[in-house]
This record gives C-alpha cells, structure tokens and sequence, in this order.
C-alpha cells in the first residue's frame, strides 16, 4: 500500500489524540473561570469547511452539558447575517475553530466580535501563534495536529478531542485526564483493515453517512472528506430522516454508514436495516457490541479513522491523488469581506 501525508497524518492521529488532551487539562481551571464569571446566555461556535461541521458537533455537546443555548454556524454567516444569529443585548461566548487559526473568515468574524463587545473567544487550534489567537481569551492549541495535508484528518480529530472535553470543562464535571493512554496505532490499523472492504471503485459509487446529535457534524465531516479526498458523491442525513425521501437513491451501489448512538441504538439501527433490504451495504458503527464496527464510548474521536480511512482508501481505489484534492488549498485567505 502506497505510503503518503494523508495516510501518516490519519495512521499518527493517536499522539494528537493525546496532545490535545494535555491541553485541555492544563487550561481546564482557565475555562472554567472564564464560564463562570461571565454568565453566558448563548454559545456561538463557528468555523468554515470541516471546522463549520465539528462547529455542529461542539454546539450540540455544550448545549447538552451545559443547558445553555449554543447554535453552529459557518464564520461567513457572522459577517454577513450577524443579526439572525447573535440576541441582541445577551452576553455571548464564540468558539472559534480553525486549523490554521489564518481562515479569512473566521478571523474576521472574531474580530468583529471583539470589536462589539459581544463577549469573549474561546479559539480551538493546531497553532497557537497565528491572527485567529490575537482575538481570544483562551486558546486551546494541539501542535501535535498539524498536517501537511489538504483534507483535514488529524487536525480535525486532535480539535474534535478539544471541542468534546470544552463541553466537560464548562459543564463542571470532572476531565477525564489519562482518556488516550492506552490508546494506539493499532486501533488506527485496524479500522483501516475495514475500511478497505467497502472502497471498491467497480462496486460503489455513493456513500450515505447518517448521524444524530452530536453524531451529525461528524456524519458531514465524513462526506466533505469523501468529496475532497476520492471525488466520489457522498451526502449526510440526520439517522431517521433519511427514510423522509433521501432513500429513493438506494441501490446496490450504495453504502450506508450509520453513526449510531446507545440510547436511540433500536430506532437507527432500524433504518439501517431497512436500506440494506433496498439494496445498500450498510456499516453500523457504535459502541454497541452488535455494531460492524465497535468503538469506545469514551470520546467520539473513535468514530474519526473509520471515516477518514474509507475516504482515503477510497481515493487510492480510484487512482485519485488524496494529498492534492482539486481545486482546494490547505488554507482559504480572501480579501475582508466590507459589508
């Protein structure tokens, strides 16, 4: 198997696993002042690409730890719709995400943030020296995610970690300090072995990722990095809304990922069930021991190589280059947007 940036950066992903936790745990006293001595009323987590998709993710964490209100949205919809999405008059915390922490977008809009007087950034990188930094309150950096590739896969999974331990944090339960200790390259060698069963570029030719919760940014993440990586169509759906029209596109040329949770585990797996009566191969991943693919419920950072494999390996079974996906660049700069 042809070696290349994409498949160190997602074979290596456990050490940034690890790097980030350490993070966390050093600023956790600094995240839980800053929650409690503004009394928030909303979270607003934002990034562009990916980071928008692990937005997804983190918002429904916090909000689901924290009972606070706390909405996902692109970094673009903050300049450009900013009053549909902040309440006017409520103390507001941002969460901003961006692998480079230089995403035109994402900058901007947190320093428009600032410059309101809107509330405080909490900034959630690879990097801790860049302009998205020069906005926050706190930074949260994982060195140990930074990659050379395009498509986001370390990166993506060393911010998840982060994102996921933030709702803890300001939740005010206790982090979990030793969570990646055990955890190593095996694990990210095996899911590959499964991966590679369902890439067959003569057998398939869509993939279908469903996900509800917090399962649903990660269930578009996987279909932006099968998009990106292997040029291959590829579409998210909340679990039990893909029966609502979405199934019409089954066939035996399908595959059908569910990401599917313990407490809705009988519902979901049952639309899994059914597409594969239609025709599609299904993939249940969970932590239920009945899952295709088990993972720990620790952290949803276990769902990650699985997904990112199949798109990887995806692209190798077409002859596509995963490291140089076209037409995209690792970090989008533009000009300021002046509205």
């Amino acid at each position: 198997m042809q070696s290349s940036s994409t498949f160190e950066e997602i074979m290596s992903q456990a050490a940034a696993w690890k790097d980030a936790m350490r993070e966390i745990v050093e600023r956790h006293g600094d995240l839980q002042r800053l929650w409690t001595q503004n009394a928030y009323e909303q979270v607003i987590v934002t990034g562009c690409g990916s980071t928008y998709y692990l937005a997804l993710t983190a918002a429904s964490l916090i909000q689901a730890k924290t009972g606070r209100p706390a909405r996902a949205v692109p970094s673009s919809e903050l300049l450009v719709n900013p009053d549909s999405i902040y309440v006017a008059s409520q103390r507001t915390l941002l969460v901003a995400i961006s692998r480079s922490g230089a995403t035109t977008e994402t900058v901007q809009a947190a320093q428009q943030f600032t410059e309101q007087g809107r509330g405080e950034v909490i900034v959630i990188s690879c990097y801790g020296d860049k302009p998205l930094n020069a906005f926050a309150a706190i930074s949260l950096a994982a060195p140990q995610g930074q990659e050379v590739s395009i498509a986001q896969t370390r990166s993506f999974s060393a911010m998840l970690v982060m994102a996921e331990q933030l709702a803890i944090v300001l939740s005010g339960e206790p982090v979990q300090s030793g969570l990646f200790d055990v955890t190593n390259r095996d694990y990210t060698e095996a899911a590959l072995q499964f991966a590679e069963r369902y890439t067959d570029a003569g057998r398939y030719t869509r993939y279908f990722c469903l996900g509800s919760g917090p399962r649903y940014g990660i269930a578009a993440e996987a279909m932006l990095k099968m998009k990106e990586m292997s040029l291959t169509s590829a579409e998210p759906f909340h679990v039990m809304e893909f029966r609502h029209g979405p199934k019409s596109m089954i066939d035996t040329e399908t595959v059908v990922i569910g990401l599917l949770s313990d407490t809705a585990w009988t519902a979901e797996s049952a639309v899994l069930t059914e597409m594969k009566a239609l025709g599609a191969t299904t993939i249940a991943i969970g932590s239920r021991p009945e899952a295709d693919v088990v993972v720990e419920k620790t952290s949803l950072v276990y769902l990650m190589p699985m997904l990112q494999w199949l798109a990887r390996q995806r692209a190798v079974a077409k002859g596509v280059d995963p490291d140089h996906p076209r037409n995209l660049e690792q970090v989008v700069h533009l000009a300021p947007l002046h509205l």
